[in-house]
């Protein structure tokens, strides 16, 4: 259950921010979000594996959604049934070789936060790649390729409300590595390259004249979807010593990111490190982490078309774990 409303609410001055704004608020018509929904899902899952010979096996499977969708609040009642297939094949020449290709369909309720008819979203997916193990297995790589579509996704607009008014693809390449040179050392290594597209997204805009404001459907395909970075690189790398003490440190970098499906305003990347500490004692462990240890300051998803909220700073983290095995 939630309500959101948009009201105007009297400037701020940038420089001398002081906060005028007092109940009642005029709420802007047509402009509020609410629902009182809930979802009901089943979905059974199977796979079946066959192999054809010992280098070659094929992968059969699919998931059968049954959807019961109510929202009374906006008269919303939907029921979606839907078969998502998949298919796989492995080819692996050695024990140390292996290439994959996949393709399936996913299915998925709709949103409450989405105004309007609601429908489910659905996506396809295929996907491509290879895994080999050198050194004796303590060099692990794999390398993907994939293209996904999506259709019927809950977009925000101009004005912050969201529309399932939009088709987005992405097409990328994930590659990892994981090393270990020594069974208490293990450094692990990720880089994807995404390129995502606006298939198909028109938005509801008001633009200022001098004679008062014009409201306008503004065609966004084309563009890129709002929060989808270029790239993204992880790098971590973690050393255990006999007394039960483990050592992690690692970084992170993600390129920049438009924060609205306009591709007016964008987030600059931003590179930040972690570390962690962790002590084992029996069935007992100890693990404390440190998040973005130079206190970098950088941003985060917003609400609307021309926010951002700052991200967390520095912070320490703190676990314990019980293994009862």
């Amino acid at each position: 259950v939630f309500s959101l409303d948009a009201a105007l609410l009297p400037n701020v001055d940038l420089f001398t921010p002081v906060e005028t704004a007092a109940l009642p608020h005029f709420i802007i018509p047509g402009q509020s979000q609410a629902a009182d929904s809930k979802s009901l899902v089943i979905a059974p899952y199977v796979v079946s594996r066959m192999a054809f010979s010992e280098s070659f096996q094929a992968f059969l499977g699919g998931r059968y959604d049954r959807i019961d969708y109510d929202d009374p609040l906006t008269s919303t009642d939907r029921k979606y049934n839907k078969l998502s297939p998949m298919v796989g094949l492995v080819l692996a020449p050695t024990e140390e070789l292996s290439f994959y290709a996949n393709v399936g369909q996913a299915f998925a309720p709709p949103s409450s936060q989405v105004a309007g008819p609601r429908e489910a979203e659905e996506s396809q997916q295929f996907e491509i790649g290879t895994k080999k193990y050198l050194m004796d297995n303590r060099l692990q790589a794999s390398l993907a390729l994939y293209h996904l579509q999506k259709d019927n996704i809950g977009i925000p607009d101009a004005t912050g409300v969201t529309k399932q008014d939009g088709d987005q693809k992405s097409r990328g390449i994930e590659l990892e590595l994981m090393v270990r040179p020594r069974p208490d050392w293990h450094t692990f290594f990720s880089y994807a390259l995404s390129d995502a597209e606006l298939t198909r997204f028109t938005e509801f805009v008001a633009v200022p004249t001098a004679t008062g404001v014009n409201f306008l459907f503004l065609d966004r395909s084309g563009n890129t979807p709002a929060f989808s970075p270029r790239h993204i690189l992880n790098v971590w790398t973690a050393k255990g010593f006999r007394n039960g003490i483990e050592l992690g440190v690692g970084g992170r970098y993600v390129s920049e990111q438009f924060i609205a499906e306009d591709n007016q305003f964008q987030m600059d990347g931003v590179l930040t490190f972690d570390a962690s500490v962790s002590y084992t004692y029996k069935q007992w462990k100890f693990r404390m982490n440190a998040k973005n240890l130079t206190d970098r300051k950088y941003e985060t998803r917003g609400f609307g078309a021309t926010s951002v909220i700052p991200a967390e700073p520095f912070g320490m983290y703190c676990a314990f774990e019980l293994n009862l095995q």
